[in-house]
């Protein structure tokens, strides 16, 4: 008897829809300050938690418009920004220039076999792959990373307000569709966890961000940086709609 052909597991090899090449850097300077203090808020994480030293190599992996990576440039000896959008790396080539800094088109796997990084920074990629991927991303980060290095990731948590959020976002057109289009894989907390672990990963500090500041900053800026301090403080307890992991290699 002929054996039913399986079905080869779904790959997401670059965005579903078009993503405009400059669309962090627009977030940024967004006339709409939830909008811009939600975005915002991911360097002062780093700069609580995940910042690179001056003589580290360090990854941005999936870094869009280039924000991230021009800002570990600041702090890092060497950094590597690469992506599978054309018109964001066009972007971020043209937008951020140091000797320090490089960009990429391409996979994550086109860095296999390269001088390894000391830290790996995944800011709100890993919901854009299928969990079989996700897990063979975050494996690959570990083999890519010397031993002591670090792996930060942020992705939308999906046992907070968010999905009510997502949900408004699509319903009202205001950024490009995300539910089951750019998201394909739904993190919560103990699933982030468990995932890095099995990766080979150590969790030093898992927790959630971007609750009930982002929008207070509409009435006060001031307001809203307060309330963030409080939120980080508990940020392992809270149900934000953002969670970070901060990981280490062994």
């Amino acid at each position: 008897m002929e054996l039913p052909k399986e079905h080869p597991l779904k790959r997401r090899e670059g965005d579903a829809i078009h993503i405009s090449g400059d669309y962090q850097a627009r977030a940024l300077k967004s006339d709409r300050a939830a909008q811009r203090f939600w975005h915002e808020a991911k360097f002062r994480l780093m700069e609580r938690i995940a910042m690179p030293g001056k003589d580290d190599r360090v990854l941005d992996a999936g870094c869009g418009s280039g924000t991230i990576s021009h800002f570990l440039s600041l702090h890092a000896g060497e950094v590597v920004g690469i992506d599978s959008n054309p018109s964001a790396i066009e972007y971020a080539s043209g937008a951020y220039k140091a000797p320090n800094l490089q960009f990429r088109l391409g996979q994550f796997e086109d860095l296999a076999g390269e001088k390894p990084f000391d830290k790996i920074y995944s800011i709100e990629v890993v919901e854009h792959l299928y969990e079989h991927q996700v897990a063979d991303v975050l494996s690959l980060f570990h083999e890519l990373t010397n031993p002591g290095g670090q792996l930060f990731v942020t992705t939308p948590n999906y046992r907070s307000a968010w999905p009510l959020i997502e949900w408004l976002l699509d319903r009202f057109g205001l950024v490009a569709e995300l539910d089951e289009v750019q998201h394909v894989t739904h993190f919560n907390r103990l699933m982030l966890r468990s995932m890095c672990e099995r990766a080979g990963w150590r969790v030093d500090h898992i927790g959630s961000f971007n609750g009930l500041a982002p929008f207070i900053a509409p009435i006060s800026r001031r307001l809203a940086l307060g309330i963030e301090k409080i939120e980080f403080s508990l940020s392992r307890i809270l149900l934000q709609n953002l969670l970070f992991c901060l990981a280490k290699k062994g």
